[in-house]
């Protein structure tokens, strides 16, 4: 066992309890990824699951329109492999990186053991998926009833969340894909925001300058996952933060 899973940087095995946590921490293994690594593929088993630690995992569906467009994102908050923790084998979405990072990762049989013998680490990963699942919500509300500065503000909360570096390093065509526009538009809502000093975009790297501000600025469609998650799993039921 790698010594960070003693001290996981990953936000969600910080509240494994100390038996959950003997159960399958000597399982994981640290693992670099890099841009475009993936981690999931449509319609194909789970091999590993993914404590990500820093960077960011985008799970994408495919539009025959527009392409690759991003349903949600994981970063040090959470896990992938969802569809496995809810019981399934395979995702029908693609999960791969969009900012190079690192984590610690299992082997989903491995995972699926200790879900099997622990009700409360199953638990646990189950209100992760529901948290996920208000994210992806979120972003159906966002893409619905909100501006493009506006959803561009959430997107950006929401990586900065997520990082360890500042300022983040996104693209264009990473915040196009997320945002499901094209790189202009991205380009045009970005000098939107520099504009109004809320934050600085510079040959890829991006640095928010106002956090309030920016989350006012998304008219209520930042925040309620983000709340959940204080809810549901950082006060959850027989958890306690190491």
């Amino acid at each position: 066992m790698d010594e960070r899973a003693n001290y996981p940087a990953n936000r969600l095995l910080n509240f494994l309890s100390a038996d959950d946590r003997k159960l399958f921490a000597p399982h994981l293994k640290p693992v670099e990824l890099k841009l475009r690594d993936t981690l999931e593929q449509a319609n194909r088993p789970i091999e590993y699951i993914y404590f990500l630690e820093d960077g960011i995992a985008s799970v994408v569906g495919d539009s025959k329109t527009f392409g690759q467009i991003e349903i949600g994102i994981i970063g040090k908050e959470g896990v992938t492999g969802l569809y496995m923790i809810l019981g399934s084998d395979q995702s029908p979405y693609d999960t791969f990186m969009q900012v190079a990072g690192g984590g610690l990762r299992i082997e989903t049989h491995k995972l699926r053991s200790a879900m099997d013998k622990s009700r409360t680490l199953h638990q646990l990963l189950l209100r992760y998926v529901q948290v996920f699942m208000i994210q992806t919500s979120q972003t159906a509300v966002a893409n619905a009833a909100a501006v493009l500065t506006q959803r561009l503000a959430r997107w950006l909360l929401m990586c900065e969340d997520r990082l360890n570096a500042k300022p983040m390093p996104l693209t264009h065509q990473f915040l196009a894909m997320m945002l499901g526009v094209q790189r202009s538009g991205v380009t045009i809502a970005l000098g939107e925001l520099e504009d109004r000093q809320l934050i600085r975009s510079k040959r890829g790297q991006i640095t928010i300058l106002d956090r309030p501000t920016l989350e006012k600025l998304t008219n209520g469609t930042y925040g309620l996952a983000e709340a959940e998650y204080k809810r549901r799993i950082e006060a959850g039921p027989n958890q306690t933060a190491v």
